[in-house]
């Protein structure tokens, strides 16, 4: 997997699992404690999120943060 694709599969996987828990990306970013903006541009793949921000995330989806980062073979 390119970094590319890599960013985009991560954008995408949270995007996914924010809607599957019924957030907004403003309720997500309010709960993450970061900016709702950043966090757009993270989903999009414009943007490259820390690992502490990550954390966050995967801590507010309650997930493990390796789970964040676990990709199915097709993505």
């Amino acid at each position: 997997m390119t970094n590319k694709n890599l960013y985009k599969n991560l954008g995408a996987k949270i995007r996914h699992l924010r809607n599957s828990k019924g957030l907004t990306i403003s309720k997500l970013a309010e709960l993450a404690d970061m900016n709702e903006y950043y966090l757009g541009e993270i989903e999009r793949a414009e943007k490259k999120a820390s690992l502490d921000i990550l954390s966050k995330l995967a801590n507010v989806l309650d997930l493990e943060l390796y789970m964040l980062l676990k990709f199915d073979n097709s993505g």
